[in-house]
């Protein structure tokens, strides 16, 4: 079933500012809760930077508007596996947990700012990059996991 990519529409604006408003309403009821994340704040202030730079994106033309946005669900997908390597503790998965960041970072950001900017390119490359990178992650992790115990 084909996609028409003709009657899409850019909801840009929209996103990025629900993006901001979230950012904002998160850091203000930390700051007014006075929550402490402790071992967390690495990986949340990665993924914060990240949905900024993400939010920033989508107002950046097409050509640098695709770059930003790879970079910034690059530092999400970073800040992301922060979390999971500090909450589990299982530290030697970034063995093989470095295609999640590289291409399927790189991948999810074609793929997001295409959805919202309503762009089949950089969608259709987004795709075939998070495919790259889930596969690349599931071969490293049973090379890692059968020959390296």
């Amino acid at each position: 079933m084909e996609e028409n990519w003709d009657k899409r529409r850019d909801h840009s604006v929209i996103i990025a500012a629900l993006i901001f408003l979230f950012l904002a309403i998160l850091f203000g009821l930390i700051i007014l809760r006075q929550i402490y994340i402790g071992k967390f704040t690495l990986p949340f202030y990665v993924i914060v930077v990240g949905m900024f730079i993400f939010a920033t994106s989508l107002e950046a033309g097409n050509g640098i508007g695709e770059w930003i946005a790879s970079l910034g669900w690059t530092l999400n997908m970073f800040g992301l596996l922060l979390f999971y390597h500090y909450g589990t503790g299982n530290l030697e998965s970034w063995a093989y947990s470095w295609p999640l960041i590289f291409p399927a970072g790189i991948g999810l950001g074609q793929l997001s700012y295409g959805a919202v900017k309503a762009l089949k390119s950089p969608f259709e490359r987004g795709k075939i990059l998070v495919q790259i990178g889930i596969g690349l992650f599931i071969l490293n992790l049973i090379v890692f996991n059968l020959f390296f115990q």
